[in-house]
Protein backbone atom coordinates (compact mmCIF):
# COMPACT_ATOMS: atom_id res chain seq x y z
CA UNK A 1 0.00 0.00 0.00
CA UNK A 2 2.62 2.51 0.82
CA UNK A 3 4.74 2.35 -2.29
CA UNK A 4 2.43 4.25 -4.29
CA UNK A 5 3.55 8.12 -4.87
CA UNK A 6 0.22 9.00 -4.03
CA UNK A 7 -0.27 6.90 -0.84
CA UNK A 8 2.88 7.96 0.52
CA UNK A 9 2.30 11.85 -0.44
CA UNK A 10 -1.13 11.31 1.60
CA UNK A 11 1.30 9.65 4.67
CA UNK A 12 3.14 12.99 4.66
CA UNK A 13 0.24 15.18 5.13
CA UNK A 14 -1.41 13.01 7.48
CA UNK A 15 2.21 12.97 8.94
CA UNK A 16 2.24 16.58 9.41
CA UNK A 17 -0.83 16.61 11.08
CA UNK A 18 0.26 14.49 13.87
CA UNK A 19 3.23 16.34 14.47
CA UNK A 20 1.09 19.12 14.55
CA UNK A 21 -1.12 17.60 17.08
CA UNK A 22 2.24 16.79 18.92
CA UNK A 23 3.04 20.27 19.45
CA UNK A 24 0.14 21.94 19.96
CA UNK A 25 -0.06 18.84 23.12
CA UNK A 26 3.35 19.98 24.13
CA UNK A 27 3.76 16.11 23.57
CA UNK A 28 7.56 15.37 22.60
CA UNK A 29 8.28 13.88 19.13
CA UNK A 30 10.00 10.96 20.39
CA UNK A 31 7.46 10.13 23.08
CA UNK A 32 4.88 9.38 20.57
CA UNK A 33 4.88 7.63 16.88
CA UNK A 34 2.69 8.05 14.31
CA UNK A 35 0.69 4.70 13.86
CA UNK A 36 1.45 4.57 10.46
CA UNK A 37 -0.53 4.86 7.15
CA UNK A 38 -2.01 1.32 7.20
CA UNK A 39 -3.18 1.31 10.52
CA UNK A 40 -5.19 4.41 9.11
CA UNK A 41 -6.58 2.98 6.04
CA UNK A 42 -7.46 -0.18 8.51
CA UNK A 43 -9.26 1.94 11.62
CA UNK A 44 -11.34 4.29 8.41
CA UNK A 45 -12.39 0.59 6.72
CA UNK A 46 -13.04 -0.82 9.98
CA UNK A 47 -15.32 2.35 10.45
CA UNK A 48 -17.11 1.95 7.62
CA UNK A 49 -17.76 -1.53 8.01
CA UNK A 50 -19.33 -0.73 11.46
CA UNK A 51 -22.09 1.82 9.55
CA UNK A 52 -22.40 -0.34 6.59
CA UNK A 53 -23.92 -3.45 9.25
CA UNK A 54 -25.45 -1.21 11.31
CA UNK A 55 -27.61 0.36 8.31
CA UNK A 56 -28.22 -3.34 6.39
CA UNK A 57 -28.38 -5.69 9.94
CA UNK A 58 -29.83 -3.33 12.13
CA UNK A 59 -27.24 -3.52 15.13
CA UNK A 60 -26.86 -0.33 16.88
CA UNK A 61 -23.90 1.03 15.46
CA UNK A 62 -23.20 1.60 19.08
CA UNK A 63 -23.13 -2.06 19.98
CA UNK A 64 -20.47 -2.73 17.75
CA UNK A 65 -16.81 -2.14 19.01
CA UNK A 66 -13.12 -2.50 17.16
CA UNK A 67 -9.68 -3.95 17.45
CA UNK A 68 -7.47 -2.63 14.62
CA UNK A 69 -3.81 -4.69 14.00
CA UNK A 70 -1.49 -2.94 12.24
CA UNK A 71 1.97 -4.49 12.44
CA UNK A 72 4.39 -4.63 9.97
CA UNK A 73 5.84 -8.27 11.99
CA UNK A 74 2.49 -9.68 13.01
CA UNK A 75 0.17 -8.55 10.28
CA UNK A 76 -2.95 -6.60 9.73
CA UNK A 77 -6.67 -7.13 10.39
CA UNK A 78 -9.94 -5.64 11.79
CA UNK A 79 -11.89 -7.12 14.36
CA UNK A 80 -15.39 -6.45 15.07
CA UNK A 81 -16.91 -7.66 18.17
CA UNK A 82 -20.03 -7.03 20.55
CA UNK A 83 -20.14 -7.28 24.04
CA UNK A 84 -23.55 -6.30 24.48
CA UNK A 85 -25.95 -7.69 26.27
CA UNK A 86 -29.27 -9.15 24.70
CA UNK A 87 -29.90 -9.30 20.72
CA UNK A 88 -27.37 -7.08 19.84
CA UNK A 89 -24.88 -8.95 22.31
CA UNK A 90 -25.14 -12.28 20.81
CA UNK A 91 -22.64 -13.92 18.80
CA UNK A 92 -24.69 -15.48 16.85
CA UNK A 93 -25.52 -11.89 15.01
CA UNK A 94 -22.29 -10.95 14.30
CA UNK A 95 -21.29 -14.73 13.02
CA UNK A 96 -24.43 -14.06 10.07
CA UNK A 97 -22.67 -10.80 9.24
CA UNK A 98 -19.31 -12.48 9.00
CA UNK A 99 -21.12 -15.04 6.65
CA UNK A 100 -21.90 -12.16 3.55
CA UNK A 101 -18.80 -9.89 4.87
CA UNK A 102 -18.58 -9.00 0.97
CA UNK A 103 -22.02 -7.49 0.57
CA UNK A 104 -21.34 -5.63 3.75
CA UNK A 105 -17.25 -4.37 2.59
CA UNK A 106 -18.95 -3.58 -1.05
CA UNK A 107 -21.81 -1.34 1.01
CA UNK A 108 -18.82 -0.05 3.02
CA UNK A 109 -16.92 0.92 -0.02
CA UNK A 110 -20.17 2.47 -2.02
CA UNK A 111 -20.97 4.50 1.62
CA UNK A 112 -17.45 5.81 2.15
CA UNK A 113 -16.79 7.32 -1.62
CA UNK A 114 -19.21 10.32 -0.91
CA UNK A 115 -19.91 12.41 2.41
CA UNK A 116 -22.56 14.37 2.60
CA UNK A 117 -20.21 17.32 3.98
CA UNK A 118 -17.95 17.01 0.52
CA UNK A 119 -16.31 18.72 -0.91
CA UNK A 120 -15.21 20.44 2.20
CA UNK A 121 -14.79 16.80 3.89
CA UNK A 122 -12.63 15.31 1.18
CA UNK A 123 -10.41 18.53 0.96
CA UNK A 124 -9.49 18.58 4.45
CA UNK A 125 -5.92 19.39 5.30
CA UNK A 126 -4.87 17.15 8.62
CA UNK A 127 -2.48 19.99 9.19
CA UNK A 128 -4.70 22.89 8.80
CA UNK A 129 -4.39 25.15 11.95
CA UNK A 130 -7.93 26.85 11.68
CA UNK A 131 -9.72 23.51 11.56
CA UNK A 132 -7.92 21.93 14.14
CA UNK A 133 -8.71 18.49 13.23
CA UNK A 134 -5.14 17.46 13.04
CA UNK A 135 -5.76 13.67 13.28
CA UNK A 136 -8.23 13.97 10.73
CA UNK A 137 -7.64 13.01 6.80
CA UNK A 138 -10.94 12.76 5.08
CA UNK A 139 -12.89 12.64 8.03
CA UNK A 140 -16.23 13.95 9.39
CA UNK A 141 -19.46 13.03 11.60
CA UNK A 142 -21.20 12.63 7.64
CA UNK A 143 -18.73 9.91 6.85
CA UNK A 144 -16.61 8.17 9.92
CA UNK A 145 -17.29 9.22 13.27
CA UNK A 146 -18.88 6.74 15.24
CA UNK A 147 -20.02 6.21 18.58
CA UNK A 148 -16.91 7.00 20.72
CA UNK A 149 -17.53 3.64 22.70
CA UNK A 150 -17.48 1.97 20.01
CA UNK A 151 -13.83 3.57 18.80
CA UNK A 152 -10.65 2.56 20.30
CA UNK A 153 -9.15 5.25 19.39
CA UNK A 154 -11.67 8.20 20.26
CA UNK A 155 -12.55 9.13 16.81
CA UNK A 156 -9.05 9.68 15.61
CA UNK A 157 -6.88 8.91 12.81
CA UNK A 158 -8.96 8.38 9.85
CA UNK A 159 -9.10 9.24 6.41
CA UNK A 160 -11.47 7.56 3.78
CA UNK A 161 -9.21 8.82 1.53
CA UNK A 162 -6.62 5.55 1.91
CA UNK A 163 -9.70 3.46 1.23
CA UNK A 164 -11.89 4.71 -1.37
CA UNK A 165 -11.92 7.26 -3.75
CA UNK A 166 -13.18 10.45 -2.53
CA UNK A 167 -14.33 13.17 -4.71
CA UNK A 168 -10.92 14.70 -4.23
CA UNK A 169 -9.59 12.08 -6.45
CA UNK A 170 -5.88 11.42 -4.52
CA UNK A 171 -5.20 8.16 -6.35
CA UNK A 172 -4.08 6.98 -2.37
CA UNK A 173 -7.29 4.33 -2.01
CA UNK A 174 -6.20 1.20 -1.35
CA UNK A 175 -9.65 -0.32 -2.79
CA UNK A 176 -9.61 0.07 -6.70
CA UNK A 177 -13.25 1.45 -8.51
CA UNK A 178 -14.10 -1.58 -9.75
CA UNK A 179 -13.75 -3.87 -7.07
CA UNK A 180 -17.45 -4.81 -6.24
Amino acid sequence: MGEKPEVIKRGQKLTQGFNKWLDTKGIPRDKLQFPGVPFIMLHSLSHMLITAVSLDCGYAASAIKERIYANTNTGYGILLYTGSSGSEGTLGGLVEVGRHIEQHLARALELGKLCSNDPVCAQHEPANSQEERFLHGSACHGCLLIAETSCERGNELLDRALVVSTVEGLGAEFFPEDIF
